[in-house]
Protein backbone atom coordinates (compact mmCIF):
# COMPACT_ATOMS: atom_id res chain seq x y z
CA UNK A 1 0.00 0.00 0.00
CA UNK A 2 3.22 2.52 0.27
CA UNK A 3 3.60 2.65 -3.20
CA UNK A 4 -0.16 2.89 -4.23
CA UNK A 5 -2.53 5.90 -4.41
CA UNK A 6 -5.92 5.64 -4.43
CA UNK A 7 -8.66 7.27 -7.15
CA UNK A 8 -12.05 8.11 -6.55
CA UNK A 9 -13.88 8.81 -9.87
CA UNK A 10 -14.68 12.55 -10.96
CA UNK A 11 -17.06 13.77 -11.97
CA UNK A 12 -18.94 17.11 -12.73
CA UNK A 13 -22.82 17.89 -11.96
CA UNK A 14 -24.43 19.92 -14.02
CA UNK A 15 -24.87 23.52 -12.03
CA UNK A 16 -28.86 23.80 -9.81
CA UNK A 17 -29.05 19.73 -10.06
CA UNK A 18 -28.07 18.80 -6.36
CA UNK A 19 -25.12 17.20 -5.28
CA UNK A 20 -25.21 13.16 -5.05
CA UNK A 21 -24.40 11.76 -1.82
CA UNK A 22 -23.97 8.18 -2.83
CA UNK A 23 -23.03 6.37 -5.85
CA UNK A 24 -27.16 5.74 -6.92
CA UNK A 25 -27.69 9.22 -6.91
CA UNK A 26 -24.72 10.14 -8.82
CA UNK A 27 -25.66 7.29 -11.67
CA UNK A 28 -29.14 8.75 -11.84
CA UNK A 29 -27.87 12.11 -12.62
CA UNK A 30 -25.35 10.61 -14.97
CA UNK A 31 -28.49 8.63 -16.64
CA UNK A 32 -30.23 11.73 -16.83
CA UNK A 33 -27.21 13.58 -18.40
CA UNK A 34 -27.12 15.84 -15.14
CA UNK A 35 -23.59 14.43 -14.42
CA UNK A 36 -20.91 13.39 -16.22
CA UNK A 37 -17.07 12.37 -16.21
CA UNK A 38 -15.27 15.42 -15.27
CA UNK A 39 -13.70 16.81 -17.76
CA UNK A 40 -15.66 15.10 -20.04
CA UNK A 41 -16.42 17.66 -23.24
CA UNK A 42 -13.31 19.40 -22.83
CA UNK A 43 -10.63 16.60 -22.48
CA UNK A 44 -11.84 13.83 -22.35
CA UNK A 45 -8.39 11.72 -22.46
CA UNK A 46 -7.38 13.77 -18.99
CA UNK A 47 -9.80 11.23 -16.97
CA UNK A 48 -10.19 8.30 -19.48
CA UNK A 49 -7.99 5.94 -17.41
CA UNK A 50 -10.32 6.02 -14.83
CA UNK A 51 -12.79 4.31 -17.00
CA UNK A 52 -15.73 5.75 -15.54
CA UNK A 53 -18.05 3.48 -17.84
CA UNK A 54 -16.65 0.06 -16.07
CA UNK A 55 -16.76 2.12 -12.57
CA UNK A 56 -20.68 2.53 -13.60
CA UNK A 57 -20.94 -0.72 -14.56
CA UNK A 58 -19.45 -2.53 -11.03
CA UNK A 59 -22.29 -4.60 -9.05
CA UNK A 60 -23.44 -2.42 -5.69
CA UNK A 61 -21.08 -2.55 -2.14
CA UNK A 62 -21.91 -1.65 0.89
CA UNK A 63 -18.72 -0.07 1.50
CA UNK A 64 -15.60 1.59 0.57
CA UNK A 65 -13.58 -0.71 -1.66
CA UNK A 66 -10.56 -1.18 -3.75
CA UNK A 67 -12.40 -1.26 -6.75
CA UNK A 68 -9.23 -2.30 -9.68
CA UNK A 69 -6.33 -1.03 -10.67
CA UNK A 70 -5.30 0.66 -13.77
CA UNK A 71 -2.33 1.74 -15.56
CA UNK A 72 -0.97 5.41 -15.83
CA UNK A 73 -1.67 7.04 -19.24
CA UNK A 74 -0.87 11.02 -20.84
CA UNK A 75 -2.67 13.01 -19.97
CA UNK A 76 -3.98 11.01 -16.78
CA UNK A 77 -5.02 14.10 -14.43
CA UNK A 78 -6.76 12.09 -11.45
CA UNK A 79 -7.39 13.49 -8.09
CA UNK A 80 -6.15 10.54 -5.79
CA UNK A 81 -5.78 10.25 -1.50
CA UNK A 82 -1.92 8.99 -0.87
CA UNK A 83 0.13 8.12 2.12
CA UNK A 84 1.15 10.54 4.68
CA UNK A 85 5.04 10.24 3.85
CA UNK A 86 6.50 8.67 0.25
CA UNK A 87 4.58 10.60 -2.30
CA UNK A 88 6.68 12.97 -4.41
CA UNK A 89 6.21 16.63 -3.72
CA UNK A 90 3.72 18.68 -5.90
CA UNK A 91 6.11 20.92 -7.94
CA UNK A 92 4.91 24.14 -7.39
CA UNK A 93 6.32 25.42 -10.78
CA UNK A 94 3.03 24.65 -12.20
CA UNK A 95 1.52 27.82 -11.32
CA UNK A 96 -2.45 28.65 -12.34
CA UNK A 97 -3.66 26.32 -15.21
CA UNK A 98 -2.44 23.61 -16.39
CA UNK A 99 -0.27 20.55 -15.99
CA UNK A 100 -0.04 20.50 -12.31
CA UNK A 101 -2.24 17.18 -12.00
CA UNK A 102 -0.53 15.37 -14.82
CA UNK A 103 2.85 16.43 -13.46
CA UNK A 104 1.98 15.03 -10.27
CA UNK A 105 0.20 11.76 -12.04
CA UNK A 106 3.29 11.49 -14.54
CA UNK A 107 6.30 11.43 -11.12
CA UNK A 108 3.81 9.18 -9.26
CA UNK A 109 4.06 6.88 -12.47
CA UNK A 110 7.90 7.14 -12.91
CA UNK A 111 8.44 6.89 -8.87
CA UNK A 112 6.62 3.43 -8.99
CA UNK A 113 3.52 4.05 -7.31
CA UNK A 114 0.02 2.12 -8.60
CA UNK A 115 -3.14 3.69 -8.99
CA UNK A 116 -6.36 2.07 -7.33
CA UNK A 117 -9.49 2.90 -8.31
CA UNK A 118 -11.97 3.02 -5.39
CA UNK A 119 -15.48 2.11 -5.36
CA UNK A 120 -18.26 3.56 -2.95
CA UNK A 121 -16.05 6.93 -3.47
CA UNK A 122 -16.25 9.82 -5.91
CA UNK A 123 -15.47 13.66 -6.08
CA UNK A 124 -17.61 15.88 -8.15
CA UNK A 125 -17.10 19.59 -9.39
CA UNK A 126 -20.24 21.85 -9.44
CA UNK A 127 -20.99 23.10 -12.42
CA UNK A 128 -19.94 21.50 -16.24
CA UNK A 129 -16.99 22.61 -17.40
CA UNK A 130 -17.27 23.90 -20.85
CA UNK A 131 -15.21 25.70 -23.65
CA UNK A 132 -15.16 29.29 -23.25
CA UNK A 133 -15.80 29.33 -19.49
CA UNK A 134 -11.78 29.78 -18.48
CA UNK A 135 -10.28 33.18 -17.69
CA UNK A 136 -8.76 35.22 -20.26
CA UNK A 137 -4.91 34.28 -19.65
CA UNK A 138 -5.75 30.73 -19.42
CA UNK A 139 -4.72 29.91 -22.74
CA UNK A 140 -1.05 31.49 -22.10
CA UNK A 141 -0.82 29.95 -18.71
CA UNK A 142 -1.04 26.68 -20.58
CA UNK A 143 1.62 27.45 -23.31
CA UNK A 144 4.59 28.05 -20.31
CA UNK A 145 3.05 24.48 -18.05
CA UNK A 146 3.34 22.38 -21.54
CA UNK A 147 6.98 23.99 -21.76
CA UNK A 148 7.57 23.27 -17.80
CA UNK A 149 6.37 20.34 -18.63
CA UNK A 150 9.04 19.30 -20.97
CA UNK A 151 11.39 20.16 -19.09
CA UNK A 152 9.23 18.44 -15.98
CA UNK A 153 9.79 15.19 -18.03
CA UNK A 154 13.53 15.34 -18.92
CA UNK A 155 14.36 16.40 -15.20
CA UNK A 156 12.54 12.80 -14.09
CA UNK A 157 14.74 11.11 -15.50
CA UNK A 158 17.57 12.41 -14.16
CA UNK A 159 15.77 12.10 -10.71
CA UNK A 160 14.74 7.98 -11.10
CA UNK A 161 17.28 6.77 -13.40
CA UNK A 162 16.68 3.31 -12.69
CA UNK A 163 13.03 3.60 -13.15
CA UNK A 164 11.93 1.43 -16.53
CA UNK A 165 8.48 4.45 -16.41
CA UNK A 166 8.53 7.44 -18.25
CA UNK A 167 5.94 9.87 -19.41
Amino acid sequence: WGRAVLVPPAFEVRAGSPLPGTKAELLELWDRGDARPFYGALCPRCQAPTDHGRWKALPPSPRLRVAYEVPWRDPWEPFYVGPARGVPPFDERFLQYGFNRISQACELHVAGFRFLVLDGAFVVHRGFKEAGGFHHAREAELGRNRQLFRQFRAELRQRYPGSPRRC
